[in-house]
C-alpha cells in the first residue's frame, strides 16, 4: 500500500471517529434537538429520493432489449416509394 493511500485512509478514519464522538456528545447534551434534527433530515432525504426516483425513471432508463433492425430490400417488403421496372431501372 502506498504512503498516499495509507494517509488517506487514516484521515478518513480519524474524521469518522471525530464526527461520531461529536454527534454522540451533542446527543447527550441536547437529546430532543438531536432527535428532531435527525428526523427532519431523514424526512427531507426520503422526499428528495422519492422526487428523484419519479423524475428520473420511466422508459428512458430501460431501453428495449431487442432493437428493431430495418428490413433489408431482399426481404420482399419494399416500403419505399421507388418502384423497380422489369429491366431493373428505378423510376
Amino acid at each position: 500500500m502506498s504512503v498516499k493511500t495509507k494517509l488517506a485512509r487514516q484521515a478518513v478514519k480519524k474524521t469518522a471517529k471525530h464526527t461520531a464522538r461529536g454527534t454522540f456528545s451533542k446527543f447527550e447534551r441536547k437529546p430532543m434537538r438531536s432527535i428532531s434534527l435527525l428526523a427532519i433530515g431523514a424526512a427531507i432525504g426520503v422526499l428528495v429520493g422519492w422526487l428523484i426516483g419519479r423524475a428520473g425513471g420511466g422508459d428512458q432508463a430501460y431501453p428495449d432489449p431487442i432493437a428493431q433492425a430495418p428490413a433489408s430490400p431482399s426481404a420482399g417488403s419494399d416500403n419505399s416509394t421507388e418502384q423497380a421496372s422489369e429491366t431493373g431501372a428505378v423510376s
